[in-house]
């Protein structure tokens, strides 16, 4: 299982009266927390509120839902409340408080790992994106917050606990620093996208009742031969390591290179009709690896099918989709930004 140990610190000028019975209140988040789309109270605990339950349906900027129960097992008011996580997420929350002066700092540390097999498969290379997703999430409460108590969210701080020695860890938010293209953006959408369509192929392929592994090792031949040659096309369509290899080196090292074009072109699009681009970006894709290709390398010819046009849109979409996203912390980091008034 993937693990997060991520920390969230609000500044907020406001009694701490006020700040911890808003979060205390859970039921309520939805009204004032973007993201929080619904919380349920599965057992009522005692007078004191330990061994509550509650269930929490979060929605942040990634297309997929995360869902949990939180039990609680610690409530000092107006010091700290902790609880036990189980479900999409599984570990414990805490969340501290104090009160400086005006200003009322709240702790929020979530030290979970992910349950869901998909984000555990991604996580070595999605992870930065998954914490991101958090840190928006956490974003939006503190400002949620300030709106909510009618004050100023001073500041707020994200820290991931597991980078060296405590320190924030350098998570790629931007498409473009200094006027170029982020290599290390480029090189995880890339390889993310080509994650999602080799799952939504494999999902095809059972779909369609064809032979998974079968068909796996065939394609796996079919772009081996691109680097080791024709010798390797012969059945029976086994699997060899250094096939294996050599194919998902070069699939990953297209993928990354297609990748290049949406980085070049993201922003300038609303969601929506980079998505539909994303479509046509993967069937052009579909037509110069199936048609262009077979040019010089005609085995790819057998592979020419509707599951492989399918993953090849979903290719495109993940692409374009993965790079909308970055390029979105660049027009929120160049968006105008308004200052409190005193």
């Amino acid at each position: 299982m993937a693990e997060y140990h991520l920390l969230t610190t609000w500044r907020i000028k406001a009694p701490l009266t006020d700040v911890y019975d808003a979060i205390h209140d859970s039921l309520r988040w939805p009204e004032w927390w973007p993201g929080s789309e619904k919380v349920e109270q599965t057992a009522a605990g005692g007078s004191d509120g330990i061994d509550s339950i509650r269930r929490y349906f979060w929605q942040g900027d990634l297309p997929y839902p995360v869902v949990f129960e939180v039990r609680a097992t610690r409530i000092e008011a107006l010091v700290a409340i902790e609880g036990r996580a189980r479900g999409d997420l599984e570990g414990t929350g805490r969340w501290r408080f104090a009160q400086h002066g005006e200003v009322s700092v709240v702790d929020y540390e979530w030290h979970v790992r992910s349950a869901r097999w998909w984000m555990n498969l991604l996580a070595p290379l999605a992870r930065p994106i998954f914490i991101r997703n958090h840190t928006r999430i956490m974003t939006q409460g503190g400002e949620g917050l300030a709106r909510r108590l009618d004050t100023t969210l001073l500041d707020q701080k994200n820290i991931d606990l597991m980078a060296e020695n405590g320190a924030p860890s350098r998570i790629p938010g931007h498409l473009r620093e200094g006027g170029r293209i982020n290599p290390q953006v480029v090189l995880m959408v890339g390889i993310a996208a080509g994650i999602l369509a080799t799952i939504a192929q494999i999902a095809l392929w059972r779909l369609a009742g064809m032979p998974i592994l079968e068909t796996l090792f065939r394609d796996a031949r079919l772009t081996a031969a691109l680097l080791m040659g024709p010798d390797v096309l012969p059945p029976p369509a086994t699997g060899q390591w250094d096939i294996l290899l050599v194919a998902t080196l070069i699939h990953f090292a297209l993928s990354i290179s297609y990748a290049l074009l949406p980085a070049l072109l993201a922003g300038r699009q609303a969601f929506g009709p980079a998505i539909v681009a994303g479509a046509l970006y993967g069937l052009g894709i579909y037509f110069v690896n199936l048609y262009g290709f077979t040019l010089l390398f005609p085995w790819f010819a057998v592979a020419r099918d509707w599951v492989t046009l399918l993953t090849h849109l979903v290719f495109g979409m993940a692409l374009t989709g993965g790079c909308w996203w970055f390029a979105r912390g660049d027009r929120k980091a160049m968006a105008p930004r308004e200052l409190p008034t005193t």
